[in-house]
This record gives C-alpha cells, structure tokens and sequence, in this order.
C-alpha cells in the first residue's frame, strides 16, 4: 500500500527540511517558507519540518522567515519529479523582516485546524509572579476554561473535569501525578528544559485519547547543539542546575532540582544545638540525549525521575518510640526514533515506560503489631507510532498504532492482619486516522477522525469519532468547530472533590461498568486585531456519561473500584481570550463562565470545582532605562477575581447523649445536621501578585535576581470553614491559606 501510495504521487518536483536555530538547534514550528514572488510555500509543523508541493522545474530562490529572525535566502535549481531537501538555521534577530512574516501562532491560525487549543512559551511562564518559582501547571490555571481550587492548589479542572481527566505527556511519557510535588504545591515539570507546551482543553483530534478532558503535551528543550551552556537557580525553596550542549552528531540537556529547607534546618540545628528538624524534601530531574545519524533519521532518550520524601521519629522519653516514612513519585524513560521515510512520508516511534509509586511505612518500636505497610505502584508501558503522510498541498493524512500495557499493585501490610495484594494488569490497542483537507483553500478545513480501541478488561471495543472545522470569515478571523466522543479506562478512587491531595490513587475500569464516556461539542470564533493581538470567544456543552466517583463521605479514597459510584453530569459555558504582545508590552486576559453539574442518585449537584466566573490578567513591561536602578528591568502583574466555590453547610446540630439525659450531669457530644452536598457557595475571591527581574553582570558571568509577592494587597480569600459546635453559640471561622503578602526572591546565573 505505501508503494501505490507514493507511485500516485510521483510526477512533480518538492522541496523539503527542517527548520532550525542557528544558535542552538532548537526546531523552530511554524515558521514561513516559500518562493520568492510567488505564492508557492508551506509552514513548518511542530517538529519543524515542511514540503513543498508541486515546484516548477528550474531556479528558484527559497525564503525561510520566523519572527525574531533574520530572514535566510537560498537560490536552487529544481528538477522535475525530484526531491530537494534543504534544512535552514535562521540567525537571532531583533529586526522585523516584512509583512510576510508572521508569528507562529498566526501561522498556525492559517494552517490549522484546531479548537480550545493554548500554546505556552517560555517567556509565557517566566511571566508570571508565583510563589518560590517558576511553575507550568501555574501558569496553565490563568487560562480559560481551567480553574484551581484555591491558591496553594497545582492540579488542572479543565472545563468541568477532574484532575484524574487530564492526560499529561512529556516528550512520550506519560505523568500519572504531574502536581505531586510538596503536597500538591509544585508540579513535576521544571520550565527551565520546556521547549513548548500545549494545552487541548476540548475537542482534541483523534491523536490523542484516553482521557475525557483534556490534554497537556510537553516538549522538553532539544540541547544546544552549538555550545556548552546552562543555567543555574538559587531560590527560597529549590535550587536547580541544566547543562545542555553538542555531542557528536547530536545534542544532550541535564537538569536538577532540590529542595534543600531540610539542609538548611539540620545546618541551624548542629550550629545552635538545637532539636528542630524538617523531615521533608523533594527532588527531580531530566535527561535528554538526541542523536542524528543521517539527516533523515534522529533517536531520541529522555528520562525523568523525581520523588518526595517525608520521614520522621518520635519520641516520648528520650528514645525514639515510633517512625513514620511516606515517599513517592514520578519515574519515566521514552526512547524516541524520528524517520523522514520520503519526503512525504514522515513518521515517529515511541517506546515509552512510565512509573508511579507510592509507598507508606509505620513502625511501632514498643509494640510491633501496629506496624503496617502500604505500597501502591502504576507502571505504563507504551509503544506509539504516529505518521504523516503529506499527499499534496491541501490534504493531509495522519494515522498510527498504541499499544499500551498497565501494571497495578496495591499492597496493604498489617502485622497483626493478614496482607492485602491487589493487582490489574489490563492493556489498551489503539489505532486511530485523520483526514486534514483543505476543502477550498483558505477558505473551509475539514479534519475528520476516527479512534479505535480495544480495552482487554472486559474485551470491549470502543470507536470514537471526531471531527473539526474551520471556516476563514476572512484574512483575520475564522469560526471553528469541534465535535467527538472520548473514552476513560483509568480513574482514581481517591475524592477529587478534596481541599488538599498529595497523590492519586489509579484503578482500571472493571468489568462490572460501563466505559466512562464524555461527548464535547465546541463552536469559537477567532479574530487576529493584528499580527500582535489575538482575540478567542469559544462556547462549550461537554456531557458526561458512565462517570464512577467515590461517594461523598469517601473523602480520601474508596477501597474497591466496584464500590464507586455511578453518575452522569454535564458542564458548559463559554470562555474569551485577548492576547496582545507588543515590543516591551505583553500580556492578555482570560475569563470564564462555567457550570458545572453531576447526579448523585437524587439530584444534580455542583461539584466543588464548579466555579461560576473566573477572570485573569496579566501585565507585563519592561521598565524604561531612564528609570534609575531599575533601568531594562521587567515587571509583571497578575490580578484574578472568582466566584466562590460550593460547599456542604451543616444546617444545625443536635446533643448525643452518652447515658440518659436525665442525669444530674450528663455526658453529650454534638451531631450535626448536613445540608445539602455543595449547596452554597464560598465569598468572592480575588488577589494580586507582582514578579519583578533584573539582569546584571557579575565578573563576566550573566544572571538576574527575581522578587515575587504573592498577595499584595493583603486579601484574606476563604478556602474552608472551620466550626466549633462546643461553643455557644457555634462558632464559624472561614480559613485562608495566604492570609498575609507572601514574598519570595531568588537568583539565576546563566552561563
């Protein structure tokens, strides 16, 4: 079939390559490429590769252009039914090369077809003020559609789903716990080694599945393949370090991130004799090798690992009487194999293996029958193969296979009980294909797609269809629409409604139940005000079917995944966007309208991540020289306002009494009366954070030193109530996790 296949599509002249920059090998997506008067051209994709289709034979001179770049030129002979294959690295510029250039999201615009979709660089997340630093699930809760829980919270509602909806994949492996790090404070992604991030928050193309709401696909950074470099950090909390240079026909980055407040306690302890101690830390880290062995071939290795670890003593006497150890964390290692097969013809091959682990231990030194062990383990082998076939200008095929096989334990010890062992092994086979057709160009876009999936718990075969379409009004502005089915076959059996969660709990859908199900249905108009600013208005039904939660007193988790309860549900609303980036001035503002609802057996409810207005903005510049001190410096705002979130209100309470409550002295305790589950509603929050950054130069060595404050104002937003049913009457106290302004500062090298 691909012979007949590339038979068909002999009898024209293409040129072909990739795009790269010429400081330091990083691809460059979606950069222009095209003939010099002519309107023959194409844009690179993701991975920085384009073709050319259907190039008259003779000479030609061949444009490579991307914003903040010097345009490169190139004069070729063509021969006909032939291939030409050029690769361009474009030199760092702050010179605007024309009106032919246009950044990469506008020429993603022109180029795709895609709904709900966020693209995040660097520069987006240094941006924004947060607390010790840098965060990429931080900066993704600004967006539209995603809502956090409360300021200290780091895992993704997106547009009425649960954390566990969320499909999170860097460079191939898959993250089961992306916010695991510091009780749910960090996420497992240090931004120093993204290269990019996407955001799918609804409608995703047939690529991607497994996962009801959305998904979040990280890039990590290529390695200079230029020059040894780097950079290192010193904050509060962390310090990190990444190297990144040239090996032989390839490139490598490392990084590292420690938390080190354990070290710096154990310091103050020995210097002034003291018995305080901070039994805590985190760490994690990256690596990447990529190596090219001909131009058209390129293997790629990364790995990632990082853990918490918590562990303590007590003692009563003197000596030590109990231990209390909790560790757990993120391990992975993808193994990449990228092949230009023809110049039409591009594919990429993926084995991946993905770990999480989380492990309990309690010992009793005085009496060993209390002692008990919990283990629990997912562990995810992956093997993908993605494909493009490019059959002309206007039509696009992709298609591919996944193969992906789970292991599950769960080990409970006690020593006084016998132990329990629990273990799944399901597997999913996937295969999916996409039409991208550019039905009339410039003008309509159709990208059709079909996933199909065999789950072997059950042996059930799944089709979900989808669909997108893009209408151009005109040059500027385009209306979009999405529409498919997706499928779940993991869940986590531990409460998503919760305040605060360290990890995850993952359990494959048994046989008992039916496949967790959600239908999206998405219409956005896009308009491009100019090649600076961009403006998004995206309406959304997203409904639910099928869906098992823990019920509502499970808390913290449930024990068998046949005890979960079944429930449907719905969330809709509409989310805006307005982007403006102008020379010293950036940022944008996002705002959301949602609701969201599910049924509990008697009625819909609003989950407590059901929040009903939620507006960002940011603000960022850079101070103007004649500033003294702060000269060239930059400065950023973030500014949020949010609808309350719901909450169970007890109604009343009511005495218990121990004995008869005729006695002289009775002994009582207070019940409560429950309203009902999330019925009202917590006050308005909102807050304002500054991030301000200075380079400077310190004996030939580049770096800047970072101020944040959290919280400026001094505004106390309530997470939770807090009752005291003793006192007469009962007391209320709403609780606030930053109830103060929060500074933090820190410093980078780079080198």
């Amino acid at each position: 079939m691909p012979f007949v296949i590339l038979v068909l599509l002999s009898g024209y002249a293409s040129i072909s390559g990739f795009v790269t920059d010429a400081s330091n090998g990083e691809k460059l997506s979606f950069a222009n490429v095209y003939l010099e008067g002519t309107e023959i051209g194409a844009a690179t994709n993701e991975k920085g590769y384009y073709i050319i289709h259907a190039v008259n034979e003779g000479g030609h001179t061949v444009v490579f252009s991307y914003v903040g770049y010097e345009p490169e030129y190139r004069s070729v002979t063509v021969l006909p039914d032939s291939n030409l294959s050029i690769n361009a690295e474009l030199i760092p510029s702050s010179i605007e090369v024309g009106e032919v250039v246009v950044s990469a999201e506008r020429t993603r615009f022109e180029q795709e077809v895609e709904v709900s979709r966020i693209t995040f660089t660097k520069r987006d997340i240094q941006s924004v003020p947060s607390l010790f630093e840098k965060d990429l699930i931080k900066t993704l809760q600004l967006m539209p559609g995603v809502v956090a829980l409360h300021d200290l919270s780091n895992k993704l509602y997106v547009r009425g789903g649960s954390p566990d909806e969320n499909l999170a994949l860097l460079d191939g492996i898959t993250v089961y716990n992306p916010s695991s790090h510091l009780f749910g404070l960090f996420s497992t992604f240090d931004p120093d080694v993204v290269s990019d991030a996407q955001l799918f928050a609804g409608g995703f193309p047939a690529m991607y599945g497994d996962r009801l709401s959305s998904v979040l696909t990280i890039t990590t950074k290529e390695g200079n393949s230029k020059r040894v470099a780097g950079t290192a950090s010193l904050g509060l909390v962390t310090s990190k370090l990444m190297i990144e240079g040239p090996i032989p026909n390839g490139s490598f980055v490392l990084s590292g991130r420690r938390t080190y407040f354990d070290a710096l306690v154990w310091a103050y302890a020995k210097v002034f004799d003291d018995s305080v101690s901070l039994p805590y830390y985190f760490y994690d880290g990256i690596a990447k090798v990529n190596y090219n062995p001909s131009p058209n071939n390129r293997f790629t290795l990364t790995g990632l690992g990082g853990s918490d670890v918590l562990n303590f003593e007590e003692s009563v006497s003197g000596a030590s009487d109990e231990k209390v150890g909790v560790d757990w964390g993120n391990h992975g290692v993808s193994l990449r194999w990228r092949r230009v097969f023809t110049p039409t013809f591009y594919g990429e091959m993926v084995g991946a293996l993905s770990n999480f682990n989380t492990h309990f231990i309690y010992e009793d030194f005085e009496d060993t029958l209390n002692n008990f062990n919990f283990y629990e383990t997912i562990t995810d082998f992956t093997g993908k193969c993605d494909f493009n076939l490019f059959l002309n200008k206007e039509h696009t095929l992709d298609f591919g296979i996944d193969a992906k096989h789970l292991r599950i334990e769960y080990n409970f010890d006690i020593a006084n009980l016998d132990t329990t062992i629990e273990k799944h092994t399901p597997y999913l086979l996937t295969a999916y294909v996409q039409d991208k057709w550019f039905f009339i160009p410039k003008v309509l876009s159709l990208q059709a797609g079909i996933r199909s999936i065999y789950y072997s718990i059950g042996k059930r075969l799944r089709i979900d269809p989808r669909i997108g379409l893009k209408y151009h009004l005109g040059p500027n502005s385009a209306i979009n629409v999405a529409g498919g089915r997706y499928s779940q076959y993991l869940i986590t059996i531990n409460n998503q409604e919760s305040y605060f969660s360290i990890f995850d709990f993952w359990r494959p859908v048994d046989s008992v139940h039916a496949i967790p199900t959600a239908y999206h249905a998405i219409v956005g108009f896009e308009q491009w005000i100019d090649k600076d600013t961009k403006f998004t208005i995206e309406p959304y039904y997203k409904y639910y079917d099928n869906l098992l939660i823990p019920k509502s007193l499970n808390m913290f988790y449930s024990e068998p995944s046949e005890s979960l309860q079944l429930s449907h549900g719905y969330s809709m609303g509409i989310d805006l966007f307005f982007k403006k980036s102008y020379k010293n001035i950036f940022g944008w503002i996002s705002y959301s309208l949602g609701f969201t609802r599910r049924w509990d057996g008697n009625r819909y409810y609003a989950p407590r991540y059901d929040r009903r207005h939620n507006l960002n903005i940011i603000l960022g510049c850079q101070i103007p020289h004649v500033v003294p001190v702060l000269r060239n410096a930059k400065f950023n705002v973030r500014w949020y306002v949010a609808s309350g979130l719901p909450y169970a209100e007890d109604l009343g309470r009511y005495r218990v009494y121990y004995g008869s409550p005729r006695d002289q002295f009775p002994d009582y305790w207070w019940a409560t009366i429950p309203g009902p589950r999330d019925a009202y509603r917590l006050p308005l929050t909102h807050r304002l954070d500054a991030h301000l950054e200075k380079d400077f130069t310190l004996f030939g060595l580049k770096g800047s030193w970072y101020i944040d404050v959290m919280n400026v104002y001094d505004q106390e937003n309530i997470v939770f109530y807090s009752y005291e049913y003793d006192e007469d009457p009962p007391i209320k106290d709403g609780v606030a996790l930053l109830p103060i302004p929060i500074p933090s500062f820190g410093i980078n090298f780079r080198f």
